[in-house]
């Protein structure tokens, strides 16, 4: 009998186990306010939406929680490689690194979509030095305008 007590005193777990569906739900919900938000912004010239659509699919690359207002530096290295925005002569990986220092706040690890901006203006003077900088900046966001994470190497 004594058995019978200590084993019924083991803590029981009694939290219910996530269902598998649950994340595809939460990333079907940032999709539709995604597309809810982006349906107001008719004002804006569309390579300008398209632009952010960008971002935001590279902002939710990796990480679940991600909202897709805010971008990660290693997500912005990803954008950078996958855009091409670096080059290896007048774009490096390192650039690329220090722009995103110097774009983000101190103590932030994220950059926003206007700040995202302000590194793509920074990068495409050194990308097309032979460009006036308004044609740098279009070229650059025409680099990114549309694309999506490229997914390598799995299985």
């Amino acid at each position: 009998m004594a058995d019978n007590k200590a084993k019924s005193t083991k803590p029981v777990n009694k939290t219910p186990p996530k269902s598998p569906s649950d994340p595809a739900k939460d990333r079907a919900a940032k999709r539709l306010s995604y597309d809810s938000n982006s349906s107001h912004e008719g004002a804006m010239a569309g390579e300008i939406s398209a632009l952010e659509e960008a971002f935001r699919k590279f902002a939710i690359h990796g990480d679940t929680r991600a909202t897709g207002k805010e971008m990660h530096g290693k997500n912005w290295s990803k954008l950078c490689k996958d855009c091409h925005v670096i080059d290896g002569k007048n774009v490096t990986i390192t650039d690329v690194d220090i722009v995103f220092s110097k774009i983000k706040g101190k103590s932030s690890r994220t950059i926003t979509f206007e700040q995202f901006k302000e590194a793509l203006q920074e990068l495409s003077k050194k990308r097309f030095k032979d460009k006036s900088d308004e044609e740098a900046v279009q070229d650059i966001y025409k680099l990114i305008e549309g694309k999506a994470p490229i997914i390598s190497g799995v299985t």
